[in-house]
Formats: C-alpha cells, structure tokens, sequence
C-alpha cells in the first residue's frame, strides 16, 4: 500500500469477513464490512464518486456549498468529501442523530439545520433553500444520484469471492427509477426495518439507496428493530463485527434464510456502517435496559477484587520487559526470545475473520494543515484508526494473544485480564470476542465513555478505578487487575507493558508498513509514547534500515517518559499517552528527540486535522502533529516526516469534539 495523496485515496474496497458462529447453518456467510472506510461507512465512496461526477459536470464549482437532506453516516461521508475537496457542506436534518453524530458534523466543519414538522420534510426544505432567491453558488445532491453506491459493491463482491448465491442488501427506499447494471446473477434479497413504535428508532444508517425493482431483488426481508439491535449486539460480542443495526438486520435475515440452504452454499452481506453513530443507542446497556429488549445479551455481575488481600500479590515491576531482545553483531535487533512474523504487505480481500483487518492500515498525506502554519516539509499521517477495533492497539492485543497461545498460557476457557486506558481494552476484548475468551477491562475514571462502550458491546466486562491512584496502588487500575487475577481461576493478565508482543507487533508490521509506503526515505517519524511499544517497535526497525531518520517521542505535560528523573506528575486530559512510570517495553534510548505536549495544543490540532484533512482522529493525533509541525517549521520541501495516528474520533465525540467541552476549558474551537 503506497502513500494516498488525501483520505478520500484511501477509499478502498473492503474486506469480506467470514461468521464463525452461527448455530444451525452449514452455509458459509461473509460480511462486507463497509464500515472499515475511513468515514465509517459504504457512503464514503459514493459521496466521493457524486461530488467528482457533479464538478466534472459543471454543477458543482470551488467554494459552492453542498446541500444533503440527511444526516448520520450519509452525512458524515460528504463532510469528509467536503473537507478534502474545499466545499462547504450544509446538512439538513431532522432530531434522530444523537449529540456525537451532531458534534463530529459540526467539528467537521457542516452548517447543520435540523428541521421539526416542517411540510413536505426535510428533503423539501433542503431543495427550496437551495432554489431560493436565485442562489446559484448551493448544489442539492439529491439521494437519488447515490443509487450507483449499491451496485458497485455488488460488483467487487462477485470479483472477490469465487462464488456468491445470495446477497442481502439493506435499503429503505420505497421510489423506482430505474434498473441499476451489475455482474451479480444471483439471489439479491432485500432487507427493511418496519417503523416499531415501541423503541426510538436509531439514526438510519441506510439513505434511499434503490428500491427492490430498481436492483432487481428476488424478495423483501423485513427485520424488527428489536432483532436488529439484538443480533446487532451478538455479533459485535461474538464475532467481532461491530455493525450497525441496518448491517444487523441484513445479517439476521440472511441468517435465517441460509439455515435452510446446504453448505456449498455461499452468502454474502452488504454492512453499511459501524456502531460509531449509535453508541447512545442500541450499543448501550443503559439503553437496553430502559427499553426492556428481551433478547440482548448484557454482560454479566462486574466482579470486585476482596478488600482484603496478600500484598504478595502486588509485587510488581512494570518497568522491566518480559524476554530478551538485543542487537545482532550487524545492529539489527534479530536476538529475540519470540519468532518473528513475516511481513503481510496487503489486507487479503477474504478474511477469516475480523482480526485479519488489523494492520495495513492507509498512509496519507497532510495538505492544508501544514500550509496554515508556514510548512513546506511533508507530512504524512499513518491512519491507525482505520484498524477493525478503532486503534493502534488492535495490533498489539493480536499479537499478545497469540504469543500467550502459543506458548500455552491462555487456553480456551480462560479470562483475559488487563489494566489499559481504553484502546488496548478495545483490541483484546475484539480478539477475545473472536477466540471465544471472557475479558475484564480495568481502566481509570478519566477514560472516556464512549471507549466503555465499545468495549462492552464486544462482551467484555470494565471495571473503573480512580484517576490519582499511583501505578503500584492497590486501587490502581494495574492494582485491581493483579488482585483479580489472583481470585479468579484460569485468569491471565497479558501486560502491555511488559510483553514482547506489544513493541515486536511494530517492528514485524508498522514500521514495514510506513518503510514500504515511503519506499525507505523518511526523515523522521512523530509516535506518542503511552507503554511505549510502538514508538520502541517503530523505532528499531526504522533505524536499521534508515540509520539518519530520526525518531521523535512525543510525551503529554505531566507525564514523567520524557524525563525519568522527575517525580512530578500531574491530571491532563489527553487518553492513551503518558504514565507515571517507564514501561519496561520502552527502550528509552531508541528516542532521538523528546517533545512535550499540552492539551490546549492536543484537541486544537485534533479538530484541525479534522475539518480540513477529513482525517477523523483522537486526541493524542492531534499531540503527534503538532510535534511534527514543530519539527517541520524551517524544514525543506524534500524533508519527509510520518506521524502515527494512533486512533480515531468514535472515543471522544462527546469529550473534544463538543464545542461545550472545549468552551468550558477554554480551548480555541
């Protein structure tokens, strides 16, 4: 995979994953997991394709604004196209869309109207908005120019796979207009959700895509919401497919239909989108319960490590690595107590399931952010959220697993415990959902909710422990973990920052990612230090190849890696980055320069980088950029710098993407 010269490059076809699970299907069944886009959905190529048709057309000119009736996923995927392409974006919508789909529009740079009541709907007010007073600098883009999106899925579908029977395909579209052209020649079964007025309905993820006549479909599914979100949950704490619930109700039907097919039988799925937009929805438990839906699996009692305790139990140095790991008589560091793996240089189209969809993750180019602040250097930023967990941290929950099985210290059976502050929690209770493992997750207060939730909705269980309790606390969050490691049998706790798999999943992987996009010639590389793994990782195998690049740690303000020998530690706000202590798998010494990062500098750079770039990045990206910047000011033109991105804004939209949120810290917005 080499350089994508913006976001929108990085626009690709999506991986087909094989269910693993189901009970009583021989058929074989694969999801198009769409929401691996770098938008979040299937829409991200379609908004694409209708903007580049629309200014090759004429209609649609620089500097004109673009005007959608709906908001959601649809929504989201033209403020990304927006945002690359320089046109403003109004949305006009109704009240479905909850407070972090609102605020990662309004971060994104949308004009949002939401309209209530108003005659003929929202449609009707977006076209006479766009007519009025002779404006001739708007375009409406009306759902109906987004049919195309469908077949051109169908399409890549039949050219992956070698045999498909049936295609199920989400859509709730009552209009025809025309037959759309497509290579598929079998079943193509359409799936709608009737309106239940028993549970607010979630913000659709599907727009009017095409009716059943326009596609051709061979018959109508119709899915309740209730069994949508059901099978919505199972298949994100089960599989690991973090769907939403239109992509949930595709697969139930499809479910359903195949437990009456034989097993040379081949099925696949069209999911449209993620849970980012429904995590005050369906994916949460709180909701769940509210609405009394009867056949959610929720997570079960969250165990409590016993007051009393043998403080044998916390003897434990975080700061010292579990194996060797030296230089060879060349320098390369080939003496480890681990295989290596070989490097995989693209995802395959075929998966056998959604761990594969970790790693190789899109390496992009930034073009206005740098310019703004005088920037002639270039900057590119290594996508890591595009990872099927969110994170940079899929790779090393991965990895740390199968060391642990391979060495025959997790078994089936057994409970994944680990002390994180989120991202990490994320990437094992994925794997542990996939392997079949029962995970606890002990993360401090801080942490946002929107990584609890995910983390639950994957069937893993958090426990929550105070913010200022010191790393070798008894009420810490590696304290807690040590504790019910020793009270719950068969428990294992993998320690990220001790295990070898955390710093060896980027020396096998990242770094070969970033030297095979960049063909070896990079000047420096920007990785915030949390454990330390990646920077370390990164770091040691870039250097054996490119001696001269230099690699620079980024560490937040009251965090003490920059500089050991302070005791000081303070709260901030950015997650993932900083201890207050030096992980045993940070090689401390492989850092060319440090840099320090404050909040202020953090979330402000954050929400540049996404209203200009369309790159939908955390917090702590935002600390790595503006460390990159710092670096590139007075740089030449021919100086290239890679920044990691190390995850995405589903974590944080109701933290600093709300304006709120900001307002009240006074940050710029």
């Amino acid at each position: 995979m080499k350089v994508s010269n913006n976001i929108l490059e990085a626009i690709e076809k999506s991986p087909l994953v094989k269910l693993n699970k189901l009970e009583g299907v021989k058929a074989s069944i694969y999801a198009k997991c769409e929401y691996l886009n770098p938008g979040g959905s299937a829409f991200d190529r379609a908004a694409l394709k209708v903007l580049q048709k629309a200014a090759q057309t004429g209609r649609l000119r620089e500097g004109m604004t673009v005007v959608i009736a709906r908001g959601g996923s649809y929504a989201v995927s033209f403020a990304m196209a927006c945002a690359v392409l320089k046109y403003k974006l109004m949305v006009v919508t109704d009240d479905k869309d909850g407070a972090g789909v609102v605020n990662l529009l309004s971060t994104m740079g949308a004009e949002l109207v939401r309209v209530r009541q108003h005659e003929g709907g929202v449609r009707h007010f977006a076209i006479q908005y766009v007519h009025e007073d002779g404006h001739k600098d708007r375009l409406y883009i009306d759902e109906a120019e987004y049919d195309t999106c469908v077949a051109s899925i169908l399409d890549e579908i039949v050219d992956t796979l070698p045999k498909v029977d049936a295609i199920f395909v989400p859509m709730i579209h009552e209009d025809t207009t025309k037959a759309l052209p497509h290579k598929f020649t079998g079943k193509l079964m359409r799936v709608t959700r009737p309106k239940d007025i028993n549970y607010p309905r979630a913000p659709t993820a599907v727009p009017d895509l095409a009716t059943q006549e326009e596609l051709g479909c061979d018959s109508e599914c119709i899915v309740s919401d209730e069994d949508a979100y059901a099978f919505s949950r199972w298949l994100s704490a089960h599989e690991g497919l973090m769907v939403g619930a239109s992509s949930g109700a595709a697969l139930k039907a499809a479910v359903e239909w195949a437990k009456y097919q034989p097993a040379e039988t081949t099925i696949a799925v069209l999911c449209i989108d993620g849970i980012r937009n429904y995590l005050d929805h369906f994916v949460d438990n709180a909701w769940i319960k509210e609405y009394r839906l009867r056949h959610v699996e929720l997570n079960g009692e969250k165990p409590k490590p016993n007051e009393t305790y043998d403080p044998a139990v916390l003897k434990y140095d975080p700061t010292t690595l579990a194996g060797d790991w030296e230089k060879d008589d060349k320098g390369h560091w080939s003496k480890c107590s681990y295989t290596f793996k070989p490097y995989r240089n693209e995802r395959p189209g075929v998966m056998g399931n959604v761990l594969d969809a970790v790693g190789n993750t899109p390496l992009v180019r930034l073009n206005t952010v740098p310019a703004m602040h005088g920037v002639e250097a270039q900057i590119f930023v290594k996508c890591e959220y595009m990872n099927s967990g969110g994170s940079i941290k899929d790779r090393i929950a991965c990895r740390m697993v199968e060391l642990a099985e391979t060495a025959g210290i997790l078994k089936p059976g057994m409970t994944i415990i680990e002390p994180t502050s989120g991202n990490t929690g994320i990437g094992l209770a994925l794997a542990a959902a996939v392997k079949g493992y029962k995970c606890i997750i002990v993360m401090p207060e801080k942490m946002s909710k929107e990584k609890a939730l995910a983390i639950e909705a994957l069937g893993a269980t958090i426990i929550r422990t105070p913010n200022d309790a010191a790393f070798d606390s008894p009420l810490s969050h590696i304290g807690v973990s040590l504790r019910l490691q020793s009270e719950i049998p068969g428990s294992i706790v993998l320690d990220q920052y001790r295990n070898m798999g955390n710093p060896m999943a980027h020396y096998e992987q990242t770094a070969e990612e970033i030297l095979d996009a960049m063909d070896d010639k990079i000047d420096y590389v920007i990785v915030g230090t949390g454990t330390g793994g990646s920077a370390t990782g990164i770091a040691m195998k870039i250097k054996e190849r490119i001696p001269t690049c230099q690699i620079v740690g980024v560490d937040p303000e009251g965090s003490i890696l920059a500089d050991p020998t302070q005791t000081d530690t303070h709260f901030y706000e950015v997650e993932g980055v900083g201890y207050d202590f030096v992980p045993g798998v940070l090689k401390w010494n492989v850092i060319d320069i440090w840099q320090k990062s404050t909040d202020r500098e953090s979330f402000e750079t954050a929400r540049a980088l996404i209203q200009h770039e369309g790159l939908l990045v955390g917090g702590s990206t935002g600390s790595n950029a503006y460390a990159a910047i710092q670096v590139a000011k007075g740089l030449p033109k021919d100086k290239r710098i890679v920044v990691v991105a190390p995850d995405g804004v589903r974590n944080y939209l109701t933290k600093f993407l709300s304006d709120d949120w900001m307002f009240i810290r006074g940050y710029h917005l």
